[in-house]
């Protein structure tokens, strides 16, 4: 029986969502029979018979399985918004000249878990600069690989957070009392994180250092969890029952590498510390079966 056009366009548009752009042509129909275009060493079509679109994305594999055992599972996703990676930017240059201005990493020091106690972690996904530097510029560039388990342990993550305050607090105290020297201590902190994220987004995955920052680790700390103590107004990652998990597109476009699909017919919604809140596996969704609300 042929499948009919608007199915046909649904398969195609996980499709795309799934393997994204490296398919030189997809899905092209012929009776009850479509073709999943030839891979990228011109090897021979590959025909499949489909009895739905989750069977063929489930079962779809190139001859050439070299090749698709190096396509990583993440990729990019551009979405709309301010490019805050400015301030971070300016801040860097202003800092070096005027090293006073490094207070101002005070605001991005506090703000995170301030804002995370009732919103989670919304403001490392929203309007923290470095994230946004992550995001829209380094996941360009970034091998987008899993991010090493071991970062997101606690105890890794306790080292950092314990780490980062002690040799801050250290270079603090030599430097109280002078105002730029105080203000470089802040300016110098930022500059070197922002290096180590960007190594570790060209290793591993743009939002590396997002899964072991220490105020990213505070954030999560105090982020609403509870399903019986969430904040009025509370928003977070809502999946519908219609959720099959075939396609898992959110998974793949979660900057921080997490599974929104896990709450899928929650009425609470993702409730995982470190959601970010950034909403771009609504946008990823190929079928829009997910929603930021209460």
């Amino acid at each position: 029986m042929k499948l009919k056009e608007s199915r046909f366009r649904s398969l195609r548009k996980i499709a795309v969502a799934v393997y994204g752009n490296d398919i030189s042509e997809l899905l092209q129909s012929h009776n009850d029979r479509f073709y999943l275009c030839k891979d990228i060493n011109n090897r021979s079509f590959v025909n499949y018979k489909i009895s739905n679109f989750a069977q063929t994305i489930n079962n779809y594999e190139y001859k050439n399985q070299n090749f698709m055992s190096a396509k990583p599972f993440h990729r990019h996703l551009e979405v709309k918004g301010l490019p805050l990676y400015w301030i971070l930017l300016a801040y860097l240059v202003i800092g070096y000249f005027y090293p006073v201005a490094g207070f101002a990493a005070l605001v991005c020091m506090i703000a995170p878990v301030a804002v995370s106690v009732r919103r989670g972690r919304w403001w490392c996904g929203n309007a923290c600069p470095r994230g946004s530097f992550y995001d829209r510029v380094m996941s360009r560039y970034s091998p987008h690989r899993p991010i090493p388990k071991f970062v997101r342990t606690f105890w890794f993550r306790l080292f950092m957070v314990m780490f980062i305050f002690t040799m801050f607090g250290v270079q603090m105290y030599f430097a109280w009392g002078d105002w730029n020297a105080m203000g470089m201590v802040f300016w110098k902190i930022i500059l070197i994180t922002t290096v180590v994220g960007i190594v570790l987004a060209f290793i591993y995955a743009p939002r590396t250092w997002c899964s072991f920052c220490p105020m990213g680790t505070l954030s999560s700390w105090v982020a609403p969890r509870d399903k019986s103590k969430l904040p009025d107004g509370y928003r977070s990652i809502h999946v519908s029952s219609r959720c099959q998990m075939k396609c898992m597109s959110c998974a793949r476009v979660c900057p921080m590498q997490l599974t929104p699909y896990d709450s899928r017919g929650d009425e609470h919604g993702y409730l995982h510390p470190d959601c970010i809140k950034c909403g771009k596996c609504t946008v990823g969704c190929p079928i829009k079966i997910m929603a930021m609300s209460k």
